[in-house]
This record gives C-alpha cells, structure tokens and sequence, in this order.
C-alpha cells in the first residue's frame, strides 16, 4: 500500500471517529436534563415523568449511538472481522428503534413534553417525520454493505437525522419559536462536515451524503407544514396509539 493511500485512510479513519464522537457529546449534552443526568441539570423544557417504554427507546438510542464509536474504532484498529459482525447487530438494533420511534412519538401527547408554543398533537409532526428518511437510510446503509464509501455516509447519515432531537434540546435559549428554528438550523448543518468530506476527499458530493441531506431537509419542510396545517392535528389525533 502506498503512502499517499494509507495517509488517505487514515484521514477517513480520523474524520468517521470524531464524527462518532462528536454525536455522542450532543446527545448526552441534549438528553442530560431530561435522560443521562434527570433532576441533576436544569431543564428548559417540561420534564415529564419517563415511562418504561421512554427509557427503552433511550437505552437503544445510546446503545446504536454507543455501537456506532465501536464500529469506527473497530475499522480505525483494523478489526474488519469484528465490525461487520457487530455491524448485524447494529442493524437489529437500528430496526428495532423504528417502532420504539413511532411508540414514543404517540406516547408524547399523553405526556405533553413539547414546547409552550406547540400543542401535544401538533408536536407529533416534529419526531414523526424523521422516521421514514431514518428507516430508508438504515435500509440503503444494510444494502449497499458491501460498497464502504456509500455504506459509511449512509449510515453517519442516519445517526445525524437522530441529532435532531438532541439538538431540539439544547439549552441556548429559552423555548419560543425563534430559538427552534436556530436549533433546527443547527441540526440540518451537522451534514456540512460530510459535505466538506466529500469535497476534500472526492472533489465532489458523494450521492449518498446528498440523499442523507435531502431527506433530511424534506423531513423539515414537511414537518414545518404539518405542524400549521388545520388539518394535522386531526390527522395526528387518530395515528395509533394516540
């Protein structure tokens, strides 16, 4: 292997690992006041009671978040063998947070955890959206396993989606309409480290970054809509679960 490539994948290494780590730090940092550190740090947002299946969705969240830092290590110390094995379980993990999704989206009008300027059933549009750009990621990043370069951003694709919410969470302001949508400016910029990967690494958008980009920006748009339209939350009102 030459020099100028082995150089290369070390930078991959070295940009997928602080990636890793730096989604870590946003989520533990959003979800400290409500999660990893209740009743400990203030909370700018109303702090429900977490119910069993809240505490399962956040022990897989952090579980896949925890088992994507594993994969980059594993990848960075040469371990190949260990990462597409662990990767199988990565992926029954990520299947299984879908429905955990959905359950805990619903379950949210009944603990009316959102924001003072949004209504129980409104705020429904704001995590239900995300779903279906995650589940498509996850299903592209297990299909194109065997292609590492679409593989990698599909996959780093879907955990930024899952940003969001951290993101929503953290405390720069107090909860009005303004600072969400800074906060969900924020979020839609975590892609522009990929993006900036790409062009130093390609000299060009790879179409797995710009797929993970669009949907993430359509699940916005959506979203915002939803959520003003008169409709929606009768929509939501009779979404299972409800």
């Amino acid at each position: 292997m030459t020099t100028a490539v082995q150089a290369r994948l070390s930078a991959e290494r070295r940009f997928y690992a602080s990636m890793a780590l730096f989604m870590l730090a946003l989520v533990f940092i959003g979800f400290a006041p409500s999660f990893y550190l209740r009743d400990v740090v203030y909370s700018p947002r109303p702090n429900p009671t977490l119910t069993p299946l809240v505490l399962l969705h956040g022990l897989a969240f952090t579980a896949w978040m925890l088992l994507l830092l594993a994969q980059t290590m594993l990848v960075t110390a040469g371990r190949r063998d260990l990462h597409m094995r662990l990767g199988q379980a990565g992926m029954a993990l990520a299947v299984l947070m879908i429905p955990l999704m959905y359950l805990v989206t619903v379950g949210q009008v009944a603990r009316a955890n959102q924001p003072p300027f949004a209504t129980p059933l409104g705020w429904t549009a704001i995590p239900l959206f995300l779903i279906p750009p995650f589940a498509v990621l996850v299903a592209l990043g297990w299909w194109y396993r065997r292609n590492p370069q679409a593989h990698k951003r599909l996959m780093l694709g879907a955990a930024l989606l899952m940003m969001d919410p951290a993101i929503g969470r953290l405390p720069i302001g107090p909860p009005l309409p303004e600072v969400f949508a800074v906060l969900n400016l924020l979020s839609l910029l975590t892609f522009a480290p990929l993006l900036w990967w790409d062009w130093r690494s390609r000299g060009r958008p790879h179409w797995a970054t710009l797929l993970g980009a669009g949907l993430f920006a359509a699940a916005m748009t959506l979203r915002f809509v939803a959520m003003g339209a008169p409709g929606y939350a009768a929509f939501a009102a009779h979404l299972p679960g409800v």
